[in-house]
């Protein structure tokens, strides 16, 4: 039982990681990935059907995180191809006003 506790804590970042992803705070997503993936990587191989579980459950919401971050990336790509296709407008009306 003594991977009891940092089971639990990657628990909590894991439901603090999902929730800043249904508001869409990337950037806190970003900071509790980081934080949350040295204490995966020292959890071990785990031995208790209780720790398996767990991560099972982490592995499930982390893929929907993944497919979230991938439908955001999208969105704030088209956003982006956007907003520069308005600026170059922008750009070249102004310089045919200058004429």
């Amino acid at each position: 039982m003594q991977n009891v506790a940092p089971i639990e804590r990657i628990w909590q970042i894991t439901k603090d990681l999902e929730l800043a992803v249904a508001v869409g705070e990337w950037e806190r997503a970003a900071q509790l990935a980081d934080e949350r993936s040295p204490l995966l990587t020292a959890l071990g191989t785990p031995q208790s059907p209780e720790v398996m579980a767990r991560l099972k459950q982490i592995h499930a919401i982390d893929s929907v995180i993944v497919e979230a971050a991938q439908a955001a990336q999208q969105v704030l790509g088209a956003e982006y191809r956007t907003s520069m296709q308005a600026s170059r407008n922008a750009g070249q009306y102004l310089n045919m006003a200058r004429y």
